[in-house]
């Protein structure tokens, strides 16, 4: 019987290849039809993302808000849950977005590592005590982590500087204590930064210069203290800075360079000396606040007409639009 395989007495023809090409693809096709292994392990990754869901629900203390959580419907027709199929095609839970649901209870029960492609994970306004963990450092593809609101406690772990892709980080509103972590100037891709309202002690760290895509910085109401670093001049990108009501002392630093900048606050600190002249150049300035600081001399001459003054004393708010608060 003759071969149709090649070897080193016979030579495959053109006709040949083609018809060893087709059968090849047809072998591909036939198991792709019979074997649909993507739907299998995209439905086993599913699954096992809403087990880890379902085991926190279980431990909430208010399960009822979460009625649509049952282990019959897919989790990505759960309320505040979202799915994406990734580059590999298979579905995957990407957010979490429990906002102001009065959810009650804590973190420690949900299984992060369970979670791997999630990019959004929101429980603004709810509930939720204890502390925050390590643990969600794991969350590699994290983009937007919103956990204001709420009344957490202890410190912010260092591990969150290992999220590198995060963009905002909203800590606000909460029982937080100890400082701001160096590990935040590993942060680089981030946008807005606000833990404000809580009980952050020591110095605001030189580490910001790094945050060159920085444009919220909301820092109001702690216990910081120290002075404003001049690093935080670097931030060219910068809208709002917010750094009022704290314990911040000495100079204002230079900060001429923030031309991008809308909103001022340094109220109530022990700031003093003169306000540099260099806020004229500040061109997008429409909110100053520098209410109870010990600042002295008179304002700049010229500063941006936007600016509405109220009084020519550094003892009231120089406003023409609304300080958001974050």
């Amino acid at each position: 019987m003759e071969s149709w395989l090649p070897s080193k007495f016979t030579t495959i023809r053109p006709a040949e290849i083609l018809m060893i090409v087709l059968l090849s693809q047809l072998v591909i096709l036939f198991s792709n039809l019979c074997f649909p292994v993507p739907i299998t392990v995209t439905a086993s990754r599913i699954e096992s993302q809403g087990r880890a869901l379902l085991q926190w629900k279980a431990s909430l203390e208010t399960q009822d808000l979460l009625h649509t959580w049952m282990s019959t419907v897919s989790p990505c027709n759960w309320t505040g849950i979202t799915c994406r199929y990734d580059g590999h095609l298979m579905l995957t839970i990407t957010k979490v977005q429990l906002r102001e649901l009065g959810l009650e209870g804590k973190l420690e029960t949900l299984n992060f590592s369970s979670l791997p492609s999630l990019r959004v994970l929101d429980l603004n306004g709810n509930h939720i005590y204890g502390s925050i963990l390590e643990a969600i450092s794991g969350l590699s593809k994290l983009i937007n982590l919103d956990l204001s609101v709420n009344k957490l406690r202890g410190i912010i772990p260092s591990e969150l500087g290992n999220l590198t892709r995060l963009k905002t980080l909203w800590l606000s509103q909460n029982q937080i204590s100890g400082s701001i972590p160096p590990s935040f100037g590993k942060l680089m891709n981030m946008n807005l930064l606000a833990i404000s309202k809580n009980f952050l002690v020591g110095s605001i760290p030189p580490v910001f210069r790094n945050l060159t895509k920085l444009k919220g910085l909301y820092l109001w109401s702690n216990k910081l203290s120290g002075s404003i670093p001049s690093e935080i001049g670097n931030l060219v990108s910068l809208i709002g800075l917010d750094i009022s009501n704290n314990q911040i002392t000495k100079l204002i630093p230079p900060l001429g360079s923030l031309k991008s900048l809308t909103g001022l606050a340094l109220s109530h600190n022990y700031l003093f000396g003169k306000v540099p002249d260099e806020f004229t150049n500040l061109t997008n300035l429409n909110n100053l606040q520098l209410v109870n600081d010990n600042l002295s001399g008179n304002l700049p001459q010229d500063l941006p007409e936007e600016v509405y003054l109220t009084n020519l004393l550094w003892h009231i708010i120089i406003s023409k639009v609304p300080f958001p608060r974050v």
